[in-house]
């Protein structure tokens, strides 16, 4: 029998090596859930980062190994784990984590049960889904992802539902953020204009080098952030070459790695966030930037459409690197349009993508799939 509203158990699988966006994500998730009397548990892979921060959060954590030759015992384990607890919902968070949950859920429970098991999707697919039929449910954090996935898997489509992420809001941008020469917390003593794009360094940022010399004929004392990991040589290498060969190496700043805690001083800093990754699945970076009161102009291709149709908290650009230089410039010179859609950024975050709006659409989510009364799909 499903466990009432203020008792909800849910389960979290997430068998990752390391700690990323995505697990991030589920902390913001599960301590909101945890905040609204619901009780969420973890089944990760042992002596990773996510059994360690998420015990340390003082969750409900089980493990189970998730590779190489174990992995029927891995099966039969987790099987075990299902049976054992009175999980309402089990929710796994990694497409590479599908099949084995479902053997484990079918062995578990061979005959059926009333609890309910949901897949949910963070990055995009095409590949060919067929354990997804064994599911009650499916979650997609924006309609890119959900378009890609049902291009291949069209079957499931009536299962689906979009459940945006969001962020945990910690205060409003002071109103120094709102003026062009304001004093830098990061990038100490770099003078307007400062661009950054924040994200792994195989997301297309090799466009954006080619954008710069379009920026400089109209800012030449420009500078470029690139922020996040910089250690992979084989990413970084390619994009240090273009730079030399367009004579730009100068306007390029590259931060390193930067501590989660550290990112809010970084969004401060830029007077714009950009993007030329097109695939992005959703866009959490995007969130962060617009509730420091930082706008975004990005392609108006992915998920991150999802966060700017129908509001001026961006820029959605259609075309190429010359339409693209073309809106960031048109901002760069106009400090009062930035700043409104700056401040409309804060008000969008704070009401749509906070986590709290975020664990309120998965509460009635999961209160609609497990036939609570009183939820109404909206």
């Amino acid at each position: 029998m499903l466990c009432g509203f203020n008792t909800m158990k849910i389960l979290l699988t997430n068998f990752d090596k390391g700690w990323g966006g995505g697990q991030e994500q589920l902390k913001t998730l599960s301590l909101e859930l945890a905040k609204k009397g619901f009780s969420p548990h973890f089944l990760c892979r042992p002596d990773s980062l996510s059994e360690k921060n998420f015990a340390a959060l003082e969750f409900p954590v089980s493990t189970s190994c998730a590779a190489g030759s174990s992995i029927f015992h891995s099966i039969g384990d987790i099987a075990s784990i299902f049976r054992r607890n009175c999980f309402d919902i089990v929710m796994i968070t990694r497409e590479h984590d599908l099949i084995r949950t479902v053997l484990a859920w079918k062995l578990a429970f061979p005959f059926g049960n009333k609890r309910k098991l949901v897949m949910c999707y963070h990055t995009a697919t095409t590949r060919r889904q067929p354990f997804l039929r064994f599911v009650d449910a499916v979650i997609c954090v924006s309609s890119f992802i959900r378009d890609t996935l049902i291009a291949t898997n069209a079957r499931i489509c009536s299962q689906i539902k979009i459940l945006p992420n969001g962020i945990t809001v910690l205060r409003e941008p002071s109103t120094e953020k709102f003026t062009v020469e304001r004093k830098r917390r990061f990038f100490d003593g770099t003078a307007f204009p400062l661009v950054g794009m924040v994200g792994a360094f195989f997301k297309s940022q090799g466009e954006l080098i080619e954008i710069i010399p379009i920026l400089k004929r109209e800012f030449p004392s420009i500078k470029v952030a690139l922020v996040g990991d910089n250690t992979d040589s084989g990413l970084v290498v390619p994009l240090m070459k273009k730079a030399e060969q367009l004579g730009v190496v100068e306007s390029l700043i590259f931060t390193g790695k930067i501590p989660h805690e550290k990112m809010a001083d970084i969004y401060f800093d830029l007077d714009l966030s950009v993007s030329t990754f097109r695939k992005e699945g959703f866009g959490l970076i995007h969130l962060e930037s617009l509730s420091a009161g930082t706008p975004v102009v990005c392609y108006n291709e992915g998920g991150q459409k999802d966060i700017f149709e129908g509001n001026c908290a961006g820029a959605l650009v259609e075309g190429g690197i010359t339409e693209f230089a073309s809106e960031v410039i048109a901002l760069l010179k106009d400090h009062q349009r930035r700043f409104e859609m700056g401040k409309t950024g804060v008000k969008l975050v704070t009401t749509r993508f906070s986590a709290d709006a975020m664990s309120t659409r998965y509460i009635e989510f999961f209160n609609i799939i497990s036939g609570i009364n009183g939820a109404t799909d909206k």
